[in-house]
């Protein structure tokens, strides 16, 4: 008689979100049981989470007629079982994987993930592969590359400076030869920008006029591009102080993750008269690239030319949700992850 493997997986889910309102701890349940473990399709791997990556979004969907669903983000996790050849057992995943102890992914959900086996260095911490040489980073050196046009000499202005984004998008442009500027939520993040990341000027945008200080620190020289993590009323400043043929690049939207309301600028008519180009970009298309990202960046941050800044939270599952709820208050400075196993 063929008994059947059982596993004890702890998994957090998430209640729909009223329109307009911030996820806070309510939103969050984390439950426990007993599963066997899976057949699994071909194509398809079963892992053992180890590093969640904690971002602005998640990702969730709701079937028909439920209220409550699992979370979807990114993480590091060990293949423990696979049919896929791409991602032998063994191995270290990265890619979408639920908020729970063991995730089964098939061959469809593939497509955004990466065998860190393929370029993984001992000499940088794993965690590091879900900020600054994850998806994050490849976000943001893959935007600028493709739709940013950046030219030595230019003015880059960066919201929410401090985050993950934020902090490479500047030492990438200042390595460009671009004058780097930053907004972010304290003092002490503002300072981190100047004296660590190097950027040319930073500002507190809570207790500064946005407007007067983004002026002051661009000078005569103006903005000449808008690196947008926001989607907040800072994009109605942005368009009247953008130099002709200014670019914006829209990445996030960490306003209406906030419970925020979204942009809605009155002054579009910029984007005529300064011939303006307002681009978003969303990263999902572009995982080909992934070779090339890694090329150029993963020296760059094991010499420490590229520096960052992360917090990592070891703990259980339980922890999740709250670690969630202070990222999106501003809590934390860098890249936000929560360590739940060992790899």
């Amino acid at each position: 008689m063929t008994t059947t493997k059982q596993v004890s997986n702890t998994r957090v889910l998430i209640s729909k979100i009223p329109e307009g309102t911030a996820p806070n701890k309510s939103h969050f349940r984390t439950v426990n049981t007993i599963e066997e473990v899976p057949q699994l399709e071909d194509g398809a791997i079963y892992v053992k989470n180890s590093i969640l990556s904690l971002d602005p979004y998640i990702r969730y969907d709701f079937p028909e007629g439920t209220e409550e669903t699992a979370v979807v983000g990114f993480g590091i996790a060990k293949v423990i079982k696979s049919k896929n050849p791409a991602f032998p057992m063994g191995s270290t995943f990265f890619g979408p994987v639920r908020w729970e102890t063991y995730s089964v992914l098939d061959q469809a959900q593939l497509g955004e993930s990466v065998n860190l086996d393929n370029g993984l260095d001992k000499d940088v911490p794993l965690s590091v592969y879900n900020g600054v040489l994850g998806l994050s980073g490849f976000t943001v050196w893959d935007s600028l590359n493709r739709i940013g046009d950046l030219k030595a000499g230019e003015t880059i202005y960066i919201s929410s400076a401090a985050g993950t984004l934020g902090q490479l998008a500047g030492q990438l442009a200042r390595r460009k030869g671009l004058r780097v500027i930053g907004s972010a939520g304290s003092d002490e993040k503002v300072a981190f920008l100047k004296n660590e990341l190097g950027f040319d000027a930073a500002f507190n945008y809570k207790t500064q006029d946005r407007r007067i200080a983004l002026a002051d620190a661009a000078g005569p020289q103006g903005v000449d591009v808008y690196y947008d993590l926001i989607f907040d009323d800072t994009i109605d400043i942005v368009l009247d102080l953008l130099n002709p043929h200014g670019r914006i690049l829209s990445i996030g939207v960490l306003a209406l993750h906030q419970g925020q309301e979204l942009a809605a600028p009155k002054n579009l008519v910029n984007i005529l008269l300064k011939q303006l180009r307002y681009e978003g970009y969303m990263v999902y298309e572009y995982f080909d690239q992934w070779e090339a990202f890694w090329k150029e960046v993963k020296p760059l941050v094991k010499s420490g030319e590229i520096k960052y800044a992360e917090t990592v939270v070891k703990s259980g599952l339980d922890i999740v949700p709250e670690t969630y709820v202070r990222l999106l208050q501003g809590e934390f400075k860098g890249k936000v992850s929560v360590q739940i196993g060992d790899i």
